[in-house]
């Protein structure tokens, strides 16, 4: 597997599906409101939180065992009836709490969550057999289909009167399609489960599991805790904020996701060295465009919400930085983190995600009610560079040796500040005023940066060399 090209397919599907989302967003935001955005941001949030009983860290356990190469249709089928039951029962305990679970999200939408976490479920094992088979870049189009559903469906609907409701049943139609595309796509046929494959799953499970609570806890806690503490306008605003960012990362992501297919692999065969080697490689990729991101959005914040979204969500100006600033450090630390769990260690992750999660819940508790919606922005930065960074960092650095690209990343800063520096007299000189100037504004700054990294040596010859690389196997 070509894990440059991988990840530049992963990453073409993340940016599409991300921009039909934004664009998405930016219009049911301003058609529905926060308080109406808030619903289903909660609604999102919950599915989130149910998720993580639902599934115990079997998605990842799948992908790993499966990419292994051994015993690959056993795996699966001793995965489906290990899921079978914890979703029933979560759907089961939906049904019963309906009405208190309606009354929190605003809306009488409980059997639409039971349905969502259903075809979630099933929708998600698909594509972690995919990875498993190596086959990552083909995952890519399928964010782009349910993204695309979820504005197609929706925007018809909403167009219908039906509000909150009709972003939900965009979002059940391209989880829909997902599960009905991904089983077209997958090559493992299941075979006669046994019981020391499901041992297997549950015992690498139990520790990713935890892994997973940390990264649904860093999307959704802190919009569950402002929905307990806040209104709902303040949860629309919040999460709007935290979709920006998540834009910035999706390379890193894109990255990591191809990486651990492969890491599991030579992990498999004793290839420590080849995986030592690669990391520093990929971790200026990971980084390259967060970094002046956090810049950019320190001079723009406010207009970026205010234009884009509606005058409302300017509240989260100060949230945005904040969030933003975090995807520096989760940048890396999803590279780490994919790295350890390759490794076969999920239990050293599971730890650094633990000590995050426990660090998360306190600070939003006590940050939200005092700060609002910049408290759980705070909460989430503090948590994820103690855990997400450090705490990985620490445990890889004990399996492997791990080479830390500084001069590279040093170069990446002083672009941004360059960047930066050149920009601030246009954010005094010139009012932004529409998103035509915004554009304007942010390619100028693209231009200014990307003209400082190439000054670089080292990055402008390893640029070159990938772009090198992904057109002559084209």
């Amino acid at each position: 597997m070509n894990l440059l090209r991988s990840s530049l397919k992963i990453f073409s599907g993340s940016i599409t599906g991300s921009a039909l989302q934004f664009l998405g967003i930016a219009y049911f935001a301003r058609v529905l409101g926060p308080s109406s955005m808030g619903v289903f941001f909660l609604f999102q949030a919950l599915l989130g939180m149910v998720a993580i009983p639902a599934d115990f860290g079997l998605r990842g356990a799948v992908e790993k065992r499966i990419s292994e190469g051994e015993s690959q249709g056993r795996y699966l089928s001793s995965a489906i009836l290990l899921k079978i039951p914890p979703v029933m029962i979560i759907v089961a305990g939906i049904f019963v709490f309906r009405p208190w679970i309606n009354n929190y999200l605003g809306a009488e939408v409980a059997a639409l969550l039971a349905i969502a976490l259903i075809l979630q479920e099933a929708s998600q094992l698909t594509i972690v057999v995919l990875k498993g088979e190596l086959r990552v870049g083909e995952t890519a189009v399928l964010e782009v289909v349910r993204q695309a559903t979820w504005l197609g469906v929706g925007g018809m609907l909403v167009s219908q009167g039906l509000g909150a409701r009709a972003l939900i049943y965009g979002l059940l139609a391209g989880l829909f399609l997902v599960f009905s595309w991904g089983c077209f796509k997958i090559s493992v046929i299941p075979q006669y489960p046994s019981r020391g494959h499901a041992s297997s799953l549950f015992n690498y499970g139990k520790y990713n599991a935890i892994s997973s609570v940390g990264g649904y806890f860093y999307s959704w806690m802190d919009v569950a805790i402002i929905g307990l503490f806040l209104t709902q306008a303040h949860v629309g605003a919040y999460e709007v904020a935290w979709r920006i960012t998540t834009v910035v990362i999706l390379l890193s992501r894109s990255i990591a996701t191809a990486v651990f297919p492969q890491f599991s692999e030579w992990s498999g065969e004793g290839a420590k060295n080849r995986i030592k080697d690669v990391i520093p490689q990929v971790l200026t990729p990971s980084l390259i465009l967060v970094i002046p991101s956090f810049f950019g959005t320190v001079l723009f914040s406010k207009e970026i919400l205010g234009l884009v979204f509606g005058v409302e969500y300017e509240i989260a100006w100060l949230a945005l930085i904040i969030l933003m600033f975090d995807q520096v450090t989760e940048a890396a630390q999803v590279v780490f983190g994919r790295s350890l769990q390759a490794l076969d260690r999920p239990d050293l992750a599971a730890r650094a995600t633990a000590f995050g999660v426990i660090l998360n819940l306190i600070l939003n508790i006590i940050l939200v009610s005092s700060f609002g919606i910049t408290g759980a922005a705070i909460a989430t930065m503090v948590a994820s560079l103690f855990s997400g960074l450090i705490l990985h960092f620490l445990y890889l650095s004990k399996i492997i040796s791990i080479k830390i690209p500084y001069a590279e990343l040093l170069w990446c800063v002083l672009a941004a500040l360059c960047m930066t520096f050149l920009l601030v007299p246009i954010r005094w000189l010139v009012t932004v005023n529409s998103i035509i100037e915004l554009l304007v504004v942010i390619a100028l700054g693209t231009v200014l940066y990307m003209a400082t990294i190439l000054l670089s040596p080292s990055l402008r010859s390893s640029i070159f060399k990938h772009y090198n690389n992904v057109v002559g196997e084209n």
